[in-house]
């Protein structure tokens, strides 16, 4: 389900970072009775000080410059989720582009999809930092599809966040600079628990 033109399904949209070199993909990875976390490819790490030059630039209020920092993350990782969430953020709050940035988190959306099987009926808990980046996304897109008036899709999606989130945790819309990314830790491409804000 890799989303190649807008259309009218959840986590549609066109595909932002075209040239990117896919260097792993993500899997799961259980942590303990039905709960999971996403595993996301080394590259993640190796673009880690791409990634935050660019959230740095934008947190500094150069957006264009941010985002050509963060486009360059992608080359050297096409499946970064942190990176594919932080373009969809300055799209939408920057430029209130809910179409460009639909398909930036809908493009992250599809690249965790990929690494969850059909019926998949376990949890993806917020809280777990490998996990963030695609609730992230989620929210991204619940907030595009109620700027472009699509009330369903976005009742569909806050649905499939509750469910994967094992209904504890209501789905929040983060503040447009609460951008996380991977930081630190040993291991196959997954951040560690915890991360400064560095606001």
């Amino acid at each position: 389900m890799r989303p190649t033109a807008p259309g009218p399904r959840v986590g549609g949209g066109p595909k932002p970072g075209g040239g990117a070199r896919r260097t792993g993909g993500l899997s799961l990875k259980r942590i303990g009775g039905d709960d999971f976390e996403l595993v996301h490819p080394r590259c993640v790490r190796e673009m880690e000080l791409d990634y935050q030059e660019g959230i740095e630039l934008w947190e500094a209020g150069d957006p264009e410059s941010a985002q050509d920092a963060l486009r360059y993350a992608l080359q050297g990782c096409g499946d970064n989720l942190w990176v594919h969430v932080a373009l969809g953020r300055i799209a939408l709050d920057e430029w209130n582009d809910a179409t460009l940035a639909r398909g930036h988190f809908g493009y992250a959306f599809e690249l965790a999809q990929r690494a969850i099987s059909p019926g998949f009926a376990g949890r993806l808990p917020r809280q777990k930092a490998s996990n963030r980046p695609f609730h992230e996304a989620i929210d991204g897109l619940i907030r595009c599809y109620e700027a472009l008036c699509k009330p369903g899709e976005a009742t569909e999606l806050r649905a499939l966040a509750a469910r994967l989130s094992g209904g504890s945790r209501p789905v929040r819309v983060p503040h447009p600079r609460d951008a996380r990314g991977p930081a630190g830790g040993e291991g196959g491409g997954n951040p560690p628990e915890s991360r400064p804000e560095g606001r």
